[in-house]
């Protein structure tokens, strides 16, 4: 028996986390188990998944896999617990992996020192815990806004070393951004008021905050210390205006996560909006390229959540608010309710959380779309693209720059309204005037193998009759099949035009009288300019086939009824809209149509089918 099958069949049936490890002993996978022989064994015993391409993924990843390493845990929380350790220690290929929170801003109040400063860092762990850490914050810049803000409100003190007595104050002091305590004789009490509320302010907790200042404008006041009172009413004021200027007033005062989540292609974006104290507080955003990624689509976002919120454990809401609720959150709801006992998963109720979410949902869009945006705008920019034909002309070595590309593929349904499609791209970018479409003529039954060398076989033999520009580079949408249908076209033409295949399982490159396909990085500009290729002559052959089968279902169904010819199909048509509508219609309906005779042989056809 070999020795990753006697490695599968002999895991425990216990709870814990797994670790498949690739033949140069590196991690390249960590999933957690209720049951750890059962969820191993099931990447080996499953064939076929509703998702296409997380079965592909599957596929590679196991072929991949050389040892199965496993942790075993008393429960399923704890197994969670263990797997986020382990992926920020491996970062292993094919999971989805979240930056570690210790690389991310967190605002540090020293009140291990008299005179507690207040500064953003990262790698908190380094510093006495006596200290306060507030975060981690994503966004950097926003957090150095809020700081400079407040600092206009509540001066404090950010020098990088503890403070020390001087015969100088700072700039800072001498803008009223710093009480001094180097310089003036502020006490340590008086000096800690204004720390307290930055803390507060920072926590999201302004309710609280401005109870706290309205009682001692009050106090003032009934003392009839009117100028301390007008100095709390003035920093009251700078509290509402900042927040007025930075957050939206929601309904209630709930703090709450709400969470956007948005997946197209290969990209996938998450916007956690943070509500405090009853207005949005803050954004967090985080992009993924699931490229290899062996993860489901409706498993991405817990997998994610189940990562961040052991990161960002000290921000914790009452509510986090999801998109869709089920049953996999169960263990994430389980672990969070250890670190906060009420705090609530669920879908959004009422107005006001629908619109936010809503709001999450487009941020979260806006973000895919701008990662889209932004590989586009790297494959048009005129530099780049040079770089990347001289890459792809000395990759395949190739005589000339392939300044023209034709990429060719095949679209068909079980051999039925095949289609052949051609895209021409001139100096990397597509050229769409010199696209164009084949209807498959020599087969009627699924051979795309065949279909391909007809393609390319009326394609060349029309440039060589018409003596037109021959490309630099063809690129087929397939494997070796595909491939050698081409090489043998063109030898049969005399040509000797440089050819490759893209297979989009695995993204893999041939070249003709190669045994092995070429694997290029994921993030390789070349790979990205064939897949773009590939997947712009996929769109343009799919384009024509659903017209042709679109054709053919309405035609089989009534141009083969006797009697209806194109002129009254057409009627038929634009009254009922479908062949559905008209199977349902009543022989008086139809009659008013075509006459009660054939309205009656309408129906009998369509109802008999």
């Amino acid at each position: 028996m070999p020795s990753l099958e006697l490695q599968r069949k002999s895991l425990p049936n216990e709870p814990g986390i797994y670790l498949f490890l690739d033949k140069k002993n590196i991690v390249i996978y960590i999933g957690k188990a209720i049951n750890l022989k059962k969820r191993v064994n099931q990447y080996f015993l499953k064939k076929t998944y509703s998702d296409p391409f997380y079965e592909e993924k599957i596929k590679e990843l196991v072929k991949n896999i050389q040892t199965i390493e496993y942790i075993v845990t008393e429960n399923e929380k704890e197994a969670l617990i263990l797997e986020n350790i382990q992926i920020k220690k491996h970062l292993p290929r094919f999971n989805v992996v979240m930056r570690d929170s210790k690389s991310y801003p967190w605002v540090a109040i020293f009140y291990s020192e008299k005179f507690p400063r207040i500064r953003v860092l990262r790698n908190p762990e380094k510093y006495s815990q006596d200290n306060s850490f507030i975060g981690p914050y994503t966004d950097k810049k926003e957090i150095l806004r809020i700081l400079r803000d407040l600092r206009k409100i509540f001066p404090y003190c950010s020098c990088k070393k503890p403070i020390r007595k001087k015969k100088r104050p700072c700039l800072y002091f001498q803008l009223n951004l710093c009480p001094g305590p180097c310089y003036t004789d502020i006490t340590e009490k008086e000096y800690r008021e204004d720390i307290d509320k930055i803390e507060l302010f920072l926590k999201g907790e302004t309710s609280e905050l401005k109870k706290n200042i309205e009682e001692k404008m009050h106090t003032a006041s009934e003392n009839r210390n009117f100028e301390l009172a007008a100095y709390w009413r003035d920093k009251l004021e700078a509290i509402d205006h900042a927040t007025d200027k930075q957050h939206v007033l929601m309904d209630d005062e709930a703090n709450k996560d709400i969470i956007g989540f948005f997946n197209e292609d290969k990209y996938i974006a998450i916007v956690i909006i943070h509500v405090r104290d009853g207005r949005i507080f803050n954004k967090s955003s985080f992009t993924f390229n699931l490229k290899e990624k062996v993860v489901q689509k409706n498993e991405i976002l817990n997998s994610i959540l189940e990562q961040y919120y052991q990161d960002f454990k000290t921000q914790l809401p009452e509510v986090i608010i999801i998109p869709q609720l089920n049953k996999r959150f169960k263990v994430l709801k389980s672990f969070l309710r250890d670190l906060k006992e009420k705090i609530e998963i669920k879908t959004p109720l009422g107005e006001y959380e629908i619109s936010l979410l809503r709001i999450a949902n487009k941020n979260a869009r806006v973000m895919v779309n701008q990662e889209k945006e932004m590989d586009q705008i790297k494959m048009d920019d005129k530099e780049f693209r040079e770089i990347i034909l001289e890459d792809t002309k000395d990759l395949l070595n190739l005589p000339s720059l392939p300044k023209i590309i034709e990429g060719f593929d095949i679209s068909n349904t079980e051999g039925l309204d095949a289609t052949g499609s051609m895209v021409y791209f001139l100096n990397g970018k597509p050229y769409n005037r010199n696209y164009r479409h084949f209807k498959i003529r020599s087969k009627s039954t699924p051979d795309d193998v065949a279909m391909m060398k007809e393609v390319i076989r009326r394609r060349y033999s029309m440039l060589l009759e018409r003596n037109l520009q021959l490309p630099d580079l063809i690129l087929v949408d397939g494997g070796k099949g595909q491939l050698n249908a081409g090489v043998s076209v063109l030898n049969k033409l005399g040509l000797n035009i440089p050819i490759i295949g893209l297979a989009k399982k695995f993204e893999e490159v041939y070249l003709p009288n190669h045994k092995e396909p070429i694997n290029l990085p994921d993030n390789s500009p070349t790979l990205k300019l064939f897949q773009r290729i590939r997947d712009e002559s996929h769109r343009f052959s799919i384009r024509l086939h659903k017209k042709l089968r679109k054709k053919r279902v309405i035609h089989s169904v009534l141009d083969d009824i006797k009697g209806v010819g194109p002129a009254k199909r057409t009627k038929l048509l634009r009254q009922f809209s479908s062949v559905e509508h008209i199977r349902n219609a009543s022989l008086e309906e139809l009659s008013q149509i075509v006459g009660k005779k054939l309205a009656e042989v309408i129906l009998k056809v369509l109802n008999n089918q």
